[in-house]
């Protein structure tokens, strides 16, 4: 099965599948994001992080592979009549634009090696000068808890590879964390992740 009709099995069978609650990196960075910045969400879901961003005046373009998790987002922003667009596409099929975004998230995305510093280098070209990235994924130190997470520990994160991929970058806020995990629209307990936030 290909990761994309997997996700779309996945969102298909549970709705609010991780919830509907912001990445807390994002609330507890929230004074660095300003109405009118454009957005990118890679991997967003059914939007729990890509309309916070978007109730916050951002113009928001999420990326996902589910059709079923899109289409739940763009009915709740077109609810709220928010500014928020959707792709459905592989992020590493995309035509990345150059220099487009103010603010790129990548919140809970795995992917094995090769393909993370493809996304990552992406990434970087699409960020224009002064463009935030906001990264929450789950650190190796998570492969020993059942709460969740890729059981491959090779697309874990750590805080040497963020800074390595992203020497590039400006390392705003980098730290090993504890957070609540929420799968299956059910709490499953506490899950050690890596927050990480950078300025281009």
């Amino acid at each position: 099965m290909n990761a994309g009709r997997d996700w779309e099995n996945r969102y298909a069978g549970t709705p609010c599948l991780f919830g509907n609650t912001p990445s807390p990196l994002l609330v507890r960075h929230s004074r660095l994001l300003q109405p009118g910045m454009q957005a990118l969400a890679v991997g967003d879901g059914e939007g729990r992080n890509g309309l916070w961003l978007a109730r916050r005046g951002l113009q928001v373009l999420a990326l996902d592979l589910s059709p079923t998790a899109l289409h739940r987002a763009r009915q709740q922003a077109d609810e709220e009549g928010l500014a928020f667009e959707t792709c459905c596409i592989d992020a590493l099929a995309w035509s990345w634009p150059r220099q487009a975004f103010d603010v790129i998230t990548l919140i809970f995305v795995h992917l094995p090696p090769p393909q993370r510093m493809q996304l990552h280098r992406l990434i970087q070209t699409a960020l224009r000068p002064g463009g935030l990235l906001f990264i929450e994924a789950y650190h190796t130190d998570q492969i020993h808890r059942a709460s969740a997470g890729p059981t491959d520990p090779a697309l874990l994160y750590t805080e040497d590879a963020l800074c390595r991929d992203f020497a590039a970058l400006e390392t705003l806020h980098l730290e090993k964390t504890v957070t609540d995990v929420v799968v299956g629209n059910q709490a499953r307990g506490c899950g050690v992740v890596v927050h990480f936030v950078a300025r281009c």
